[in-house]
């Protein structure tokens, strides 16, 4: 057992002592104030959260991706799909479970769309994507590629929105996985091309998509854990924030702090190529800090939308035990959701030929025995 030490202790008050000194400073700086929360109107809104679940075997990644919304209605979409290639797994299904919940929340009829996470997050590219499309250029006939390929997505929504309406979107949604895809790599191609990079270049296409589509709606999104640094470089802006109102408020009060983000947005080739298509994406957006009740959380909210009294009202109006009831319901639909899709996946191994055992071995199997 590590026992602890006054050296250990000695180091983290210090370091503790620092950066509290660092964030008064940076409290007398800070442009703005924490506004009183105004009194909650009664808005109609829906939840979004999704949930992934993955099977690495020796001859296939196996996984599920799940999204629902939680609102004047409950709406579900799952899939259960391989990964191919084998590369940035973990990153892709990431991807692939996101899509799918701008995908769900595209379709809200709700006043508000509310969403687990950041919309700064949702603009930062993943690991796995490349912006450089020279190399594709010379294996396809890449423009024409991808102005054919967001033809079909249009087409593709409506299935989806047909699907959901009818309660059974379950099957798989992600055009990259689909035959379709396959035949359009083949007619579009000049010369041999190995299709990993233009795969997981036309998963970005579809996660952008996505979220240009959910940007029409009047959708907020939540981030509950965030490190963003908007008053200093060192210090994270919750301990900033939570000083500031002590010092304003006089205690923990419920109240918001609106700021304009300190975000450039990097948008890739294919958007800036069709920004028709893609409008949305280049619209600027606002940001808030909010406390929605007394001695809770400080969370971040980013949106579209302008954040002012009538915003926060109806997000209030929301709140049960300082955070918004609909994404508590989705949250818990999602988590029973990953369940239901890990028990899936279990029944499609139990009814597979016996022939394909040894592509369905796990390595892990010796650890868990």
């Amino acid at each position: 057992m590590w026992l602890l030490s006054d050296e250990i202790l000695d180091k983290l008050s210090k370091d503790l002592s620092e950066l509290y000194e660092r964030a008064e400073r940076a409290v007398e700086k800070i442009d703005g104030k924490w506004k009183e929360m105004p009194e909650g109107i009664e808005c109609s809104a829906c939840g979004v959260d999704g949930s992934r679940s993955i099977e690495r075997l020796s001859g296939v990644v196996l996984y599920s991706v799940s999204a629902v919304s939680v609102g004047n209605d409950i709406r579900e979409m799952s899939e259960i799909t391989t990964l191919r290639p084998h590369t940035n797994v973990e990153d892709r299904i990431r991807l692939h479970m996101h899509t799918s919940e701008f995908r769900i929340g595209s379709f809200a009829e709700e006043e508000l769309v509310l969403i687990d996470g950041s919309l700064r997050g949702a603009f930062i590219r993943p690991p796995a994507y490349t912006d450089d499309p020279s190399k594709l250029r010379e294996s396809y006939e890449l423009e024409n590629l991808v102005d054919d390929f967001l033809e079909v997505l249009e087409r593709h929504f409506e299935i989806l929105e047909r699907d959901l309406r009818e309660g059974k979107a379950k099957k798989n949604y992600l055009l990259t996985r689909e035959k379709v895809f396959r035949d359009m790599e083949e007619g579009y191609r000049k010369a041999k091309q190995n299709i990993e990079d233009l795969m997981i270049l036309f998963e970005y296409i579809e996660y952008l998509h996505a979220l240009n589509k959910l940007l029409e709606k009047n959708a907020v999104f939540l981030a509950k854990s965030f490190y963003t640094h908007e008053f200093d470089e060192e210090v994270c802006d919750t301990v900033i924030l939570h000083l500031a109102s002590l010092k304003q408020l006089g205690s923990e009060k419920s109240g918001y702090f609106p700021f304009k983000p300190k975000i450039n947005k990097t948008l890739p080739w294919f958007v800036k190529e069709f920004k028709d298509r893609f409008r949305n994406l280049f619209k600027d957006f606002n940001s808030a800090f909010v406390r929605f009740e007394d001695g809770g959380n400080i969370y971040m909210i980013e949106s579209l939308q302008k954040i002012d009294d009538e915003l926060l009202a109806r997000l209030r109006s929301l709140e049960v035990n300082g955070y918004p009831l609909p994404l508590i319901h989705a949250h818990r639909l999602a988590k029973i959701k990953k369940v239901e899709m890990k028990r899936a996946m279990e029944s499609i191994f139990a009814s597979l030929s016996t022939k394909f055992e040894f592509l369905l071995r796990s390595g892990r199997d010796v650890l868990e025995s």
